[in-house]
């Protein structure tokens, strides 16, 4: 797990790997199934997604993840 300068969690896991549905987890929290964009959750959300990398990414709309889940490089990210 890395973290991006805007505290977006960036995973390993391939996001063509995760099937529909599923639900994400880190460090045991669950975030939920992928989201398609920012705007599928509300502001302070968290979210999710298939990043540019083609990678799951966790991110909150308008914060930080990483502050957010208290949590940083090496956390454990689930499908």
């Amino acid at each position: 797990m890395d973290v991006d300068r805007f505290g977006t969690l960036i995973s390993n896991i391939q996001g063509a790997a995760v099937e529909p549905g599923v639900r994400i987890r880190v460090e045991g929290t669950e975030i939920g199934p992928l989201a398609r964009t920012f705007g599928d959750v509300g502001r302070g959300g968290l979210l999710a997604f298939v990043g540019s990398g083609g990678t799951v990414e966790i991110a909150v709309r308008d914060g930080s993840a990483a502050r957010l889940l208290g949590v940083g490089v090496g956390a454990e990210v689930r499908a």
